[in-house]
């Protein structure tokens, strides 16, 4: 099911809003469509997510950030 920005914070990260969360979305949806789990899709864009609101607020520098990328947050 692809998502929308909208439907996306409704139902799974309701920190998120406007261009965020059609971010997420989008990410959410190509997951989904190359791995077949909707977990995993879901997952994967809050944790984007997460990253990128963190990067925006100066808490981590772009190149932690990229190293961030692909680990899971503890």
């Amino acid at each position: 099911m692809p998502w929308t920005g909208k439907t996306f914070a409704a139902k799974h990260n309701h920190s998120l809003s406007g261009k965020a969360a059609s971010k997420a979305a989008k990410i959410a949806t190509h997951v989904l469509e190359s791995t077949g789990d909707e977990g995993e899709a879901i997952a994967t864009a809050n944790k984007l997510a997460h990253g990128n609101k963190l990067r925006a607020r100066g808490v981590v520098s772009n190149r932690v950030h990229s190293k961030m990328k692909g680990k899971a947050y503890a």
